[in-house]
């Protein structure tokens, strides 16, 4: 038996030193899907949030990508717990999503392996947080790609789009100016200061327009209308809201006709997100606009992760990319509820957003208009 065990040790160190027999090593079979885990900060039910996950998810259906959400219900420390517990599982998954809520993507950039790739959705780093990690593949190796909206400029728009619709409607009155009031989501996430500066570019060239006082609504409908009880109280003149999303516009709206007020005739109110209910008082004319587009980023990212995991990398193009956004208005509502108004994304061929084998001069293009022209004629 010793005499086996020992021409058993000399087969086996033979094996090693020909290269027949290695060490495994953790390596991305690209002949798998990808499993992909996007870790929500939303509340569960919440709309803007189940829209990114819902148009990812069918995004992931397209591109045979095997996805995991799961929701931190607006908790950044449960975010951080949940990326982090899922690295240490049994089966951590190949691509993880954050958001950078409340700052708490520099927590998970430093402390998930290296081995799992990752990529930033919706809020950008802030100034602090770019001067220690820079951007994509730069420090972090694993630090894949982030997508953004170009949330000041949505801030922008919507400033621009209350204050043309109360034009319309013939305010301001000779020497008088317009009151506007403004409610941001919260002091710390980037999205929200973004889309309040992109406010405050409009307010900088207009010189007929009052900024009564900018509040923050932690992103809820019942705070923006509680608090917005009492400011319509002590600023009736206001002709403007401004509203950095749909879900404190809306609220904002249930307060001012609680207040006897007539949204969309002696009041003006934006938001941004695209919210099914938003969208139908855009409709009906008690909304002015609502800016939106960039739940589509989660679908975006699917595309690129569908790509890099085939080998078909995009740094060429770049690791940095804009989620389109645009302003619907009584304009053109009806359009894009003609064919969206049932949310079945679907019927959307996110393969042909793919790089594919096309290399020289290829851009990725994500707007609205090319994924309205899979759908011409149906209409």
């Amino acid at each position: 038996m010793s005499r086996l065990r020992h021409l058993k040790k000399i087969f086996l160190f033979a094996l090693v030193m020909s290269g027949c027999l290695i060490s495994p090593v953790h390596a991305v079979d690209r002949s798998e899907s990808p499993r992909v885990m996007f870790v929500n900060p939303g509340r569960t039910g919440e709309v803007f949030w189940d829209m990114i996950s819902n148009f990812m998810a069918a995004a992931a259906r397209d591109l045979n990508i095997d996805l995991e959400v799961v929701t931190a219900e607006r908790d950044h420390l449960k975010m951080i717990e949940l990326a982090l517990q899922a690295s240490s599982s049994d089966n951590p998954p190949d691509y993880m999503i954050l958001v950078n809520e409340k700052l708490a993507a520099g927590k998970m950039l430093d402390e998930l392996p290296t081995s799992i790739k990752l990529m930033l959705l919706n809020n950008n780093l802030s100034a602090e947080q770019t001067d220690k990690y820079g951007v994509p593949r730069q420090i972090k190796e694993n630090w894949v790609a982030s997508i953004y909206p170009d949330h000041e400029k949505a801030g922008y728009e919507i400033g621009t789009a209350i204050i043309a619709a109360a034009g319309q409607a013939g305010y301001p009155a000779m020497n008088e100016n317009l009151g506007l009031l403004a409610i941001g989501g919260n002091r710390a996430t980037p999205a929200s200061v973004q889309r309040v500066e992109g406010l405050h570019r409009v307010m900088a060239a207009r010189t007929d327009i009052d900024l009564y006082q900018t509040i923050h609504s932690q992103w809820r409908r019942e705070k923006a209308e509680s608090q917005m009880r009492g400011l319509i109280r002590r600023w009736p003149e206001t002709r403007l809201i401004w509203a950095a999303n749909d879900r404190m516009a809306l609220g904002a709206m249930d307060a001012v006709i609680k207040r006897g007020r007539k949204p969309g005739q002696d009041v003006f109110i934006g938001g941004l997100n695209w919210s099914g209910e938003a969208l139908e008082r855009v409709r009906d004319g008690s909304m002015t606009a609502s800016v939106g587009g960039h739940f589509m980023q989660g679908g975006w990212l699917m595309v690129l992760i569908h790509d890099f995991h085939a080998g078909r990398d995009f740094s060429d193009i770049g690791v940095e990319f804009t989620a389109p956004m645009s302003v619907i208005d009584t304009n053109n509502v009806a359009l894009y509820l003609s064919v969206f108004g049932d949310q079945d994304w679907d019927r959307i061929d996110f393969s042909r957003f793919s790089r594919g084998t096309k290399e020289a001069g290829f851009r990725y293009e994500f707007g609205l208009d090319k994924i309205l022209a899979q759908f011409k004629g149906e209409k």
